[in-house]
């Protein structure tokens, strides 16, 4: 039996070395370390499943549906103004007005309200005619960001596009559309019955090409018209168009200006759509003529001018040419149409 046991041993023996001499000694550690990487390598996957792609920001929808069509710039829609390249910034344009969408439903929208200073005067600013960040004082309202420190504040100009948060008797908590800005504003200045009804129709100007497009509403956002125009320049009677989110408060068949420096009626401007204080997008300006006896004279609606769409050179109104701004007048909804003034 014990010779048994010996030969049992032996052959069990023999079968371990013929093991080890076919696969090798370090067999067992490379099936270990295979196992290891194959669980790193499933571990590693789910991860890579787990992480997703960034998403790339698709550019918010919008088509053409051209309801003016003079003086086209072909796609891709740039020009070029002494020497410098210029574009209509379709894009930026349609983003500026899904910030007004965002707050459509929300609050009630309307507008600062004192054009020729109808409501009052706004207090001036540390006795000057102008606030810290430049706003001018007429046709403006003063806006505290503190109700509790009523020597600070700033000037929202007339028109400037506003969201009514809270209000009463006094005052009118507003946001300023476009920005995270919060101002408690006097309630004379902040209309009652005159509000945005629903967002249909858009004039964007861009103060850096010097062009207008106008949007429309439809199934989706629709360009309607683009065009050159000229904005204001800075100078002693001379303002810049202001940027930023305007109620279009009204239009006129025709607005008069004065002289310079003067009270004087020096002529008219055809086709006006006013969006703030004194500032119109209408046609090209007509100034009268008068005869030796002094009586004045009308020559006529002006179509053209070669200034358009050049550089700033208005007081601070958006001059088209004259067909243009007469299809933005007869387009123009009150109640449904705002201005966006972009650079």
């Amino acid at each position: 039996m014990k010779h048994l046991n010996l030969v049992v041993i032996a052959l069990s023996l023999s079968v371990v070395l013929v093991f080890i001499l076919i696969v090798g000694p370090d067999s067992e550690e490379a099936f270990l370390q295979k196992d290891e990487k194959s669980v790193v390598k499933t571990e590693s996957s789910q991860v890579s499943a787990e992480i997703e792609e960034p998403i790339e920001e698709q550019p918010l929808k919008y088509g053409f549906n051209l309801k003016y069509t003079n003086y086209l710039v072909q796609e891709p829609y740039t020009y070029v103004v002494n020497g410098e390249e210029r574009c209509f910034q379709f894009d930026v344009m349609r983003e500026k007005i899904a910030v007004v969408e965002k707050a459509i439903g929300k609050y009630r929208l309307t507008y600062i309200d004192n054009y020729k200073n109808r409501n009052g005067r706004a207090p001036k600013y540390k006795g000057t005619e102008a606030d810290k960040l430049g706003n001018d004082r007429s046709a403006a309202a003063p806006a505290y960001a503190n109700i509790n420190d009523l020597n600070e504040f700033v000037y929202l100009t007339d028109g400037t596009l506003v969201e009514v948060l809270e209000e009463d008797e006094e005052y009118t908590l507003v946001g300023v559309v476009g920005t995270d800005l919060e101002y408690s504003v006097p309630s004379q200045y902040i209309p009652e019955n005159d509000n945005l009804k629903g967002l249909k129709k858009v004039i964007a100007v861009d103060r850096t090409n010097q062009n207008i497009v106008t949007f429309e509403k439809e199934d989706i956002w629709n360009v309607t018209s683009y065009s050159m125009a000229t904005t204001g320049k800075v100078g002693k009677y001379h303002q810049a168009t202001p940027l930023g989110y305007f109620y279009a408060i009204e239009k006129k068949p025709k607005f008069f200006y004065v002289k310079d420096g003067t009270s004087q009626i020096e002529g008219y401007a055809p086709y006006a759509v006013r969006f703030t204080a004194g500032a119109y997008i209408h046609g090209i300006s007509t100034a009268y003529k008068y005869t030796k006896e002094g009586t004045r004279m009308d020559p006529g609606i002006n179509e053209f001018s070669s200034s358009i769409g050049t550089v700033p050179l208005s007081h601070k109104c958006v001059r088209n040419y004259t067909s243009h701004a007469k299809f933005i007048y007869n387009w123009y909804e009150h109640g449904k149409t705002i201005v966006i003034v972009i650079e």
